[in-house]
Protein backbone atom coordinates (compact mmCIF):
# COMPACT_ATOMS: atom_id res chain seq x y z
CA UNK A 1 0.00 0.00 0.00
CA UNK A 2 1.57 2.75 -1.08
CA UNK A 3 1.70 5.86 1.40
CA UNK A 4 1.15 9.59 0.91
CA UNK A 5 1.44 12.46 3.82
CA UNK A 6 -1.41 14.85 3.78
CA UNK A 7 -1.45 18.59 5.44
CA UNK A 8 -4.90 19.70 6.92
CA UNK A 9 -5.12 23.11 8.50
CA UNK A 10 -9.14 23.32 8.11
CA UNK A 11 -12.66 21.95 8.60
CA UNK A 12 -10.28 18.42 8.56
CA UNK A 13 -8.60 19.03 11.84
CA UNK A 14 -8.85 17.86 14.96
CA UNK A 15 -11.93 18.76 17.12
CA UNK A 16 -14.79 19.37 14.85
CA UNK A 17 -17.25 17.32 13.21
CA UNK A 18 -15.81 16.73 9.87
CA UNK A 19 -11.92 15.88 11.01
CA UNK A 20 -10.03 13.20 9.54
CA UNK A 21 -10.52 11.04 12.34
CA UNK A 22 -14.24 11.13 12.04
CA UNK A 23 -14.78 11.18 8.30
CA UNK A 24 -11.44 9.33 7.25
CA UNK A 25 -10.84 6.99 10.20
CA UNK A 26 -8.17 5.14 7.82
CA UNK A 27 -5.96 8.33 7.98
CA UNK A 28 -3.07 8.30 10.31
CA UNK A 29 -2.39 11.46 12.33
CA UNK A 30 1.54 11.81 12.09
CA UNK A 31 2.05 15.56 13.87
CA UNK A 32 1.21 19.21 13.55
CA UNK A 33 3.30 20.92 11.87
CA UNK A 34 2.79 24.55 9.70
CA UNK A 35 3.34 25.71 6.49
CA UNK A 36 4.24 29.13 4.84
CA UNK A 37 1.79 30.78 3.49
CA UNK A 38 -1.20 33.36 4.20
CA UNK A 39 -4.57 32.21 5.84
CA UNK A 40 -7.75 33.28 4.68
CA UNK A 41 -11.45 33.24 5.93
CA UNK A 42 -13.64 32.52 3.01
CA UNK A 43 -16.67 31.59 4.63
CA UNK A 44 -17.36 28.28 6.13
CA UNK A 45 -14.36 27.21 5.01
CA UNK A 46 -10.59 28.63 5.18
CA UNK A 47 -8.08 29.21 2.00
CA UNK A 48 -4.23 28.80 2.23
CA UNK A 49 -2.25 30.94 -0.10
CA UNK A 50 1.32 28.95 -0.20
CA UNK A 51 4.17 31.93 0.16
CA UNK A 52 7.73 32.39 0.47
CA UNK A 53 6.79 34.47 3.54
CA UNK A 54 7.46 34.95 7.58
CA UNK A 55 3.39 33.58 7.60
CA UNK A 56 2.90 30.50 9.36
CA UNK A 57 -0.12 28.63 9.02
CA UNK A 58 -0.66 25.56 11.17
CA UNK A 59 -1.96 21.81 10.55
CA UNK A 60 -1.87 18.26 11.07
CA UNK A 61 -0.26 15.71 9.17
CA UNK A 62 -1.61 12.56 8.21
CA UNK A 63 -0.38 9.47 6.44
CA UNK A 64 -3.21 7.99 3.73
CA UNK A 65 -3.70 5.41 1.45
CA UNK A 66 -3.66 6.16 -2.31
CA UNK A 67 -7.34 5.88 -2.43
CA UNK A 68 -8.20 7.46 0.69
CA UNK A 69 -5.91 10.20 -1.21
CA UNK A 70 -8.22 9.71 -4.21
CA UNK A 71 -11.10 10.46 -1.53
CA UNK A 72 -9.83 13.67 -0.79
CA UNK A 73 -9.35 14.94 -4.22
CA UNK A 74 -12.80 14.41 -4.56
CA UNK A 75 -14.17 15.63 -1.86
CA UNK A 76 -12.05 18.42 -1.81
CA UNK A 77 -13.29 18.97 -5.54
CA UNK A 78 -16.08 20.22 -4.58
CA UNK A 79 -14.84 23.15 -2.84
CA UNK A 80 -12.77 24.08 -5.64
CA UNK A 81 -9.15 23.05 -3.71
CA UNK A 82 -6.85 21.27 -5.67
CA UNK A 83 -4.11 19.09 -4.64
CA UNK A 84 -0.58 20.50 -4.05
CA UNK A 85 2.87 18.99 -3.24
CA UNK A 86 4.92 20.90 -0.49
CA UNK A 87 7.52 20.40 1.45
CA UNK A 88 7.03 20.97 5.35
CA UNK A 89 8.98 20.36 8.09
CA UNK A 90 8.28 17.19 10.10
CA UNK A 91 10.22 15.67 13.12
CA UNK A 92 13.76 17.21 12.57
CA UNK A 93 13.73 16.91 9.02
CA UNK A 94 11.82 18.19 5.76
CA UNK A 95 9.33 16.19 4.08
CA UNK A 96 6.92 16.25 0.88
CA UNK A 97 3.64 16.50 1.83
CA UNK A 98 0.19 16.80 0.06
CA UNK A 99 -1.81 20.01 0.72
CA UNK A 100 -5.08 21.34 -0.64
CA UNK A 101 -5.78 24.86 -2.24
CA UNK A 102 -8.32 26.79 -3.61
CA UNK A 103 -8.04 26.78 -7.53
CA UNK A 104 -8.95 30.55 -7.83
CA UNK A 105 -6.51 33.40 -7.04
CA UNK A 106 -6.85 34.77 -3.25
CA UNK A 107 -4.76 38.04 -4.48
CA UNK A 108 -6.58 40.85 -3.84
CA UNK A 109 -8.73 39.47 -1.07
CA UNK A 110 -9.55 42.62 1.45
CA UNK A 111 -6.72 42.25 4.34
CA UNK A 112 -10.03 41.68 7.16
CA UNK A 113 -10.47 38.33 5.39
CA UNK A 114 -6.93 37.14 6.71
CA UNK A 115 -6.36 35.33 9.72
CA UNK A 116 -3.52 36.62 11.34
CA UNK A 117 -3.13 34.07 13.87
CA UNK A 118 -2.75 31.18 11.08
CA UNK A 119 -4.72 28.79 12.93
CA UNK A 120 -7.89 27.94 11.18
CA UNK A 121 -9.52 25.93 14.60
CA UNK A 122 -8.41 28.77 17.07
CA UNK A 123 -9.96 31.62 14.58
CA UNK A 124 -13.11 29.74 14.03
CA UNK A 125 -13.59 29.26 17.66
CA UNK A 126 -13.37 32.77 18.47
CA UNK A 127 -15.65 33.73 14.99
CA UNK A 128 -18.37 31.68 16.48
CA UNK A 129 -18.80 32.64 20.29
Amino acid sequence: MNKNLVFVYGSLRMGGDGSMSSRYPAAKFVANSVVNGRLYDLGDYPGLELSESDSRVAGEVYEVSKSLLKMLDEFEATSRYIRRQVEISLKGGLKKCWIYVPEFSLEGLPVEKLVTSGDWTEYSRKRNT
